[in-house]
């Protein structure tokens, strides 16, 4: 998660974070997110959602870093210092299933970033989130839908056309594939599954919007060819450079640098698809 999505390259973390921060915003914007607010921030990861809540919560707020990973709540606690403002946070160490830690009704806005797709059990993430919510208590939540995602992009690697190498390139997307199962948390749901979980929860005034989009921009444009293959897409798939070793023969992978590489040097990537649910909902009060 710290490493692997941007492979240590510095281009490659700053074109992650220019794709990340109007998702952070429109996540924030629809918690409604008041002074004195209670804030939860499921699965933080590096407390992106989180930090951003900090200054809305204001003095009187508190933000709650809740993840699966003791190595992630450490690098949020030390962010948190840093900004001096560990004392208006709180760390809790437990997953999205259960919340287990953070007590029933002690929540005003519950926030994800692409959590749930790690999830296997989402009926029970959306069960937690209701417990932990306060009535009238908010969820605002940010999942890609990568279903589609993976529909809408056949025909491209790594943000950039593969057409001309389009039998190549269905090799090396059946590696990222096999890591990731067309049945498996990260791919078996789509907008309409998280629609019917917030349902099925008990949460009311329910907005699910899907939001499909393209451009010509590559995801991790100005990232030269040899930081690429150091990145991988999510923390349970191969790098770049491992899919082509393992899916292609040395004259494949040869073929596909010869081809894609120039691609990398001059920026000339897309159409790059995504695929992008966020969900909003309320506890309904008694």
């Amino acid at each position: 998660m710290l490493h692997g999505r941007f492979g240590d390259d510095e281009v490659a973390l700053q074109r992650t974070l220019e794709f990340l921060e109007p998702i952070r915003d429109r996540v924030l914007a629809a918690a409604r997110i008041s002074p004195g607010a209670v804030v939860a921030d499921v699965g933080c990861g590096d407390g992106l959602l989180g930090f951003g809540a900090l200054s809305l919560v204001g003095d009187t707020g508190r933000v709650v870093f809740a993840d699966v990973s003791e190595e992630l709540l450490e690098q949020c606690r030390a962010i948190a210092t840093e900004l001096e403002g560990a004392d208006r946070c709180r760390f809790v160490h437990t997953g999205a299933e259960s919340l287990e830690g953070i007590e029933d009704g002690s929540i005003d806005v519950v926030m994800t970033r692409s959590v749930l797709i790690y999830v296997e059990d989402k009926a029970s993430a959306f069960t937690a989130f209701l417990r932990v919510l306060r009535p009238g208590g908010r969820i605002s939540l940010y999942e890609p839908i990568n279903r589609r995602y993976t529909e809408r992009n056949r025909d491209t690697l790594f943000g950039y056309d593969a057409t001309p190498i389009q039998d190549l390139a269905a090799k090396v997307w059946t590696i990222f594939e096999a890591a990731v199962p067309a049945e498996g948390p990260m791919m078996g749901f789509d907008e309409t599954d998280l629609f019917r979980l917030a349902e099925s929860s008990g949460l009311s005034e329910i907005a699910v919007t899907l939001e499909l989009s393209s451009t010509d921009r590559p995801p991790f444009a100005g990232v030269a060819w040899d930081d690429l293959m150091k990145i991988s897409p999510n923390p349970h798939a191969p790098t770049f450079g491992e899919a082509i070793d393992q899916g292609l023969t040395p004259d494949e992978a040869r073929s596909v640098e010869s081809y894609l590489r120039p691609l990398v040097d001059e920026n000339a990537g897309g159409p790059f698809r995504s695929a992008d649910a966020y969900v909003s909902a309320v506890r309904p009060s008694p």
